[in-house]
């Protein structure tokens, strides 16, 4: 068995456990203690999962584990557990997006990065893992705040998520910019990344200067919590898998033979050294 195929099946057990969570909830909201035995199984499962994936190159990499489809249910059920060892309110309903970003994870896979000259440095999987971590604190910050407009719930643990994902998103940042230096010798890009970032910071920025304005209330607050997180769900989930899902792999890079080797294009022309590899192998066959 491949580490991939044993790390997909570890997954499928993290979702079984999470789904039994999801199902213990709704069923029996009295139970608590076997959701919550559920869950933290379903979160041992899929750490498994994970630490198998760091192997699929047969060297040790970060690089797979960070990933944000399969590594922002992690968080979700990290933060579930913390919650409910807080016993914070109404924190059991983070297992509904737990289990959507679990299945979603499950049945959009994505291709695995290999490790790469500019990985090497731990600045790379700290970058990824401070990222994902505020992404889950704002799209769950967004999920209570949902909550409390529709009058479900009456805390403000939306304001604490907010808070919390900033500043790991701030602290991912100045990681990334040390990884930028170390690897391409700048803090900073202009690209469509960066810039996603810089819109994304400077939104929760905002937010958090509605703590000084009185006539900003609770629910104004809310709604300003479920706005970013939509503007999070687009710029650090969504923009972050479609582009690597290899379901549509096929038809995105389409394979060439070269000499007996399966090379997967970059995009509709193969570069000139590829190009001439065919030639080389056409002539010999």
């Amino acid at each position: 068995m491949s580490t991939t195929d044993a790390s997909s099946m570890l997954l499928i057990g993290a979702v079984g456990g999470y789904a039994g969570s999801l199902i213990f909830h709704c069923l029996r909201p009295s139970r608590s203690a076997w959701m919550t035995i559920l869950l933290a199984t379903g979160f041992g499962f899929h750490t498994l999962s994970l630490l198998t994936r760091s192997w699929s190159w047969w060297v040790f990499s970060l690089n797979g584990v960070f990933n944000v489809s399969h590594f922002l249910p992690w968080c979700f059920a990290l933060l579930a557990l913390l919650l409910l060892w807080k016993k914070s309110e109404d924190a059991a309903s983070i297992v509904w997006p737990t289990v959507i970003a679990a299945l979603l994870g499950l049945l959009l896979p994505i291709s695995l990065p290999a490790p790469g000259p500019f990985s090497k440095t731990l600045f790379s999987p700290a970058f990824f893992f401070l990222e994902v971590l505020a992404t889950a604190c704002w799209l769950l910050a967004g999920w209570f705040a949902w909550r409390f407009l529709r009058g479900r719930y009456q805390g403000t643990l939306f304001n604490s998520l907010a808070i919390w994902g900033f500043i790991l998103y701030s602290l991912a940042q100045i990681v990334g910019a040390i990884w930028s230096y170390l690897g391409w010798a700048t803090l900073f890009h202009w690209s469509e990344r960066h810039l996603q970032s810089a819109a994304i910071w400077c939104c929760y920025c905002g937010y958090l200067h509605t703590h000084f304005d009185r006539a900003v209330t609770l629910r104004h607050k809310a709604r300003w919590a479920l706005t970013g997180a939509g503007l999070m769900l687009v710029f650090g989930y969504v923009l972050q898998v479609v582009p690597y899902m290899t379901l549509f792999a096929a038809e995105a890079k389409p394979e060439q033979v070269v000499t007996g080797t399966v090379v997967e294009a970059a995009g509709p022309e193969l570069p000139a050294a590829v190009e001439a590899m065919n030639t080389t192998g056409r002539e010999e066959r």
